[in-house]
Parts: structure tokens; sequence; C-alpha cells
């Protein structure tokens, strides 16, 4: 009777998938019946509905096809390895078509993996398909979106209620409250002409497109003829000009936690800056750095630059009266700031230029302005509008029905007709047929539960390429 029952019951499961799928518009058509890959670690039951109708009940090492739906029961949880590294593990109660699968080590150009979440959620280590050949040939369809991959880790659930209650959860979800877990992304690109690309600390480099994400840590650099406008989570703003490198040494700002603190520093080229929240209170809180002279601030807007023996990194960074752009200074056009440097300051007010003395070290003021700092053709960074919800995410659809994507590593553009979304690393974007939103904080649901958010760091396919999510 329990045997039968069993049966029953994943016949049942089947089913409803079935029916799911129709009611969706999906296809339940297969594209091919080859090995796409095999089950690693599970726990409970695991099931998979062949393209030729036939039911399987899987194990570890069972070979999973192309054009399997993947399906999971109440408290079960499976990781599928696919064949090009990729790794996936499916929560309870979950449904996963694999619709296409097509990987050759010597045939990159033929790669080619699409996936359809019907119900439930996973998360996904991504392999070699789409980080190789095509880029656009990792897709992962679920309800109003779809996942194209090019290399990340990232959850991905669908929710038919208000949180996510309808899903039954293993018990040791509930055990663990997962705390509220703000975004890494401390900077996004509000403008950008030309080139413009982020050095990470472990020596990385990607390219930022409009929207892309600034982390702390990142070096941005802009091309020849290129310039670019950055926006902070503390409403400051930076636009820089081109050929320069400017680094977020330092950035955290969580008004709820009352913790601020920024540290920026002008390697090479120049910026122009509108400051924002952090160091307003305590004006130690923000330090601006241009080689050995720090730019104390006073709730202002000014440019600085770093050029000739500053940008080369010589003992001496200085400029002279006759050229002072051949060196490091600034140029206030809002407010005030103190240019500090070993041994000395000094108050740089409204419409006013100073410089590293080369002679001395220390701050100079420049009399004679030349109208080359005066006539900066570069956008000022206040000159472009700011939507913070829009940038940093809002609390509004929070726990509403319909899909969430949490990227824990790497990049997703998520895309819902003409709107585009870029989620960076710790983000959350959340998309129903209405709305397509990044959210302030990751909601609890999707770090609730423990068992599928258990990270491998040593996993060698984790990585910080980015991910495409497109309708």
């Amino acid at each position: 009777m329990k045997i039968n029952f069993w049966i029953a019951a994943i016949l049942l499961m089947i089913t409803t998938v079935v029916q799911a799928a129709e009611a969706t518009g999906s296809s339940t058509e297969p594209r091919t019946g080859k090995v796409a890959g095999r089950v690693g670690y599970m726990s409970g039951t695991l099931v998979a509905q062949r393209a030729d109708g036939t039911v399987k009940v899987l194990g570890p090492k069972s070979e999973v096809m192309a054009g399997d739906m993947l399906i999971t029961a109440k408290d079960s949880y499976a990781q599928v390895k696919m064949d090009d590294g990729a790794q996936m593990t499916l929560r309870p109660n979950s449904n996963l078509r694999i619709e296409a699968f097509q990987f050759s080590q010597d045939a990159p150009q033929a790669d080619n993996a699409i996936f359809r979440l019907l119900k439930g959620g996973f998360r996904s280590v991504t392999g070699l398909i789409g980080k190789r050949g095509n880029a656009d040939a990792y897709k992962v369809h679920a309800a109003t979106a779809t996942i194209g991959i090019r290399g990340t880790d990232f959850s991905s659930r669908l929710c038919a209620t208000q949180d996510c209650k309808d899903d039954d959860e293993a018990k040791a979800t509930h055990e663990v409250k997962p705390p509220v877990t703000q975004s890494q992304v401390v900077g996004r690109v509000m403008l950008v002409q030309g080139e413009l690309s982020a050095k990470e600390e472990d020596g990385k480099v990607r390219k930022l497109a409009l929207g892309g994400p600034v982390y702390e840590g990142d070096a941005l650099t802009t091309g020849k003829k290129s310039y670019a406008v950055v926006a902070f989570r503390d409403e400051g703003r930076i636009s820089l000009q081109e050929s320069t490198v400017f680094q977020v040494e330092k950035f955290k700002y969580d008004r709820a936690a009352s913790q601020e603190n920024a540290v920026l520093k002008l390697l090479k080229g120049g910026v122009r800056v509108v400051t924002g929240l952090i160091g307003r209170a305590n004006h130690d809180n923000y330090q601006f750095k241009v080689a050995s002279a720090t730019i104390g601030i006073r709730g202002t807007g000014f440019d600085a630059w770093c050029n000739g023996p500053c940008a080369s990194g010589a003992d001496n960074p200085g400029a002279t009266p006759g050229d002072p752009l051949d060196g490091a200074g600034v140029f206030v056009w809002a407010g005030e700031v103190v240019l500090v440097t070993p041994g000395a300051s000094f108050v740089v007010a409204i419409q006013q230029a100073a410089i590293i003395a080369r002679d001395t070290g220390k701050p100079l003021r420049i009399i004679a302005i030349p109208q080359s700092i005066m006539d900066n053709h570069t956008p000022r960074p206040d000159s472009i509008p700011l939507d913070m919800e829009k940038l940093f995410g809002t609390e509004s659809n929070a726990g509403d029905p319909g899909l969430y994507v949490t990227v824990h590593d790497g990049n997703v553009i998520l895309v819902q007709g003409n709107n585009v979304l870029d989620l960076g690393r710790g983000e959350t974007g959340f998309t129903n047929k209405d709305v397509l939103a990044r959210l302030a904080t990751m909601p609890a649901f999707m770090g609730a539960d423990m068992q599928i958010n258990l990270e491998n760091r040593n996993n060698p396919m984790m990585n910080k390429n980015g991910c495409v999510i497109g309708q």
C-alpha cells in the first residue's frame, strides 16, 4: 500500500507539472535526448519525466537527459552536475525542465543550454556554456523572464503567494533565521560615454555599462575620449574624465546601522565630485586622496586632478602656478574644501583653486585660474538626475508573488520588455507581469534555506563574470 501511494504521489506531481507547462504556454516537446549530466548529492526524492513520457526515480550518479523534467518532492534536495561543469541545486517542490543541452569540448560555437523553471527554485553555479563561443548560449526561462547565463552564481525562485508561504520547506529551513543582508554594491554607473572598466582587488577586470555595479575596492578606469558618472549609496556622485583612474578604497554606508565611511583616491586624470551624506555629521568619515594630499570636504562640489608627476607616482607630485594641471590640484565650485599635505593645510573656498606646490610640497592657491580649469566640459555629476530607488532598490515589492533572482557572485541583467535592470553581486531583482524592480535588501525567504545556500568556496566554477536575464 505504501509503495502504491508513493507512486501515485509521484504521478500526481508529474501531472501537475505538465498542466503548469501547458498553462504557461511552454513546450513539452524535448529538443534532444542526449545525456546532459548526472545527479550529485541528494536527499529525499528526485524524479525525471523523460521526453518519451516514461518516469524514472533518480539517485546519486543517475544520468540526467536533455528533455527531462526534474521534480523534487517535499523536503527533498538534489544537485545536478552538468557536463559543462555547471552545478544546480534544486529546492524542495521544484520543477525544472532541461529543454536543450548541447556541449562539446571541440565545438564551443555549438554550445546550447536551455532550462525552464516551472515551480520552486534552484541555485546554480554556471559552467563553460556561455563563457566560450556564444555568450548567449545558456538560458533559463522562468515565468516573465529569461535568465541568460554568462558565468555566475545565482539563486532563482518562483513565488506563487506572498513571501513564498505556499512553499513547503524542510524543517532545517526555519531553524536559523537569516540576517538581513544589504547589497555589496556601493555605486552604480549613471552615465557612460566611451570605455569604462573596473579592476577588482584580485586583479580581474570587468567592463562597465550603463547601470553597471561598483564595489568597494574597485579601481575605475576611463578610456581616451571617454567619461562616466557614478552615483554612490550616500547620494554622492563623481564624474570621471577621460583617461582617469579612480579607486574606491573603502565605502560603507548603512543608515539603519549608523555606519558610514568612505576613502576615495584619484590615481590619474581628473574627476568632478558632489559629496553625499557621508561626512556631513563627521567630516573625518570622508577622505578623498590625491597623491600624498587629502581633500577634506564640508558638503561640497569640486574638481580634482592628478597628472604628470602625480599620475606617474613621483615622490614630488606637485605642480607649478604656471602649469597647475601638470601635477595635483583642486578647484571648488560649491562649498569649500581643505587641501591637506604633510605639515600644511589650506582652505579652498568657492571659485578658488589650489595645487600641491612642486617646490615645497605644500598647498598653494592659484591666483590666475586657467580657463581650461574653469571650462571643464565633462558633465558635472549633479547635472544628472538621481533616482536612488532605481539605482539601489526599493522595499515596495519585497515578498510579492513573482520571480526572484539573487546574485551571489558575478553580474546579472534582468530584462522585461524594453526595461533593463543590472544586478550585481549581493543584489536581488524581482519581476512579475507588471513590475521589474531592484530590491534594497534580499528577502528573508531567499536566504532562509540553509541547505541550498551553503557555499562551496573552493569550487573553481565560481567567478565574477557576467550574466544576462531577458524576457
